[in-house]
């Protein structure tokens, strides 16, 4: 699940994601959420239902419910503490990376300026996103 609300960044991250596919024998399927409050409702019903996206890739900086604020309600209110959480921020302050590793992101990643270092970047999650799937099985 995509959690972003600026759609340039959405259409470069599914682009990236493209490539990433090329390679691969399975199928990636991307659902979006525009915000951290959509989100969380999203997640809380696939939660409930049993079909939770293998990984979260997460804005911090979205308007309702921001990505810092939705790590702790994911982490602590909605108890899914393994689900991965890949943050893709524009903020290169280490004092936010540092805030969302401590309300629970697995990793946080600065969105690159070139579509090469994009696509690394989706490969890796991808990648983390196979393996959770895997663990659950």
């Amino acid at each position: 699940m995509l959690i972003e609300d600026d759609p340039d960044d959405v259409f470069l991250f599914e682009r990236a994601l493209d490539s990433v596919k090329a390679g691969l024998r399975h199928e990636i399927a991307v659902e979006r959420a525009g915000d951290g409050l959509d989100a969380a409702y999203r997640v809380s019903l696939e939660d409930l239902t049993n079909k939770l996206p293998d990984v979260l890739v997460l804005d911090l900086n979205m308007p309702r419910l921001n990505g810092v604020k939705f790590l702790h309600a994911l982490r602590a209110t909605l108890e899914l503490r393994e689900l991965p959480v890949i943050v893709l921020t524009t903020s290169t302050a280490q004092p936010v990376h540092e805030e969302a590793l401590r309300a629970g992101a697995d990793k946080v990643f600065v969105k690159p300026d070139s579509a090469d270092a994009l696509s690394e970047i989706a490969a890796e999650i991808v990648e983390c996103g196979m393996a959770f799937a895997q663990s659950r099985l």
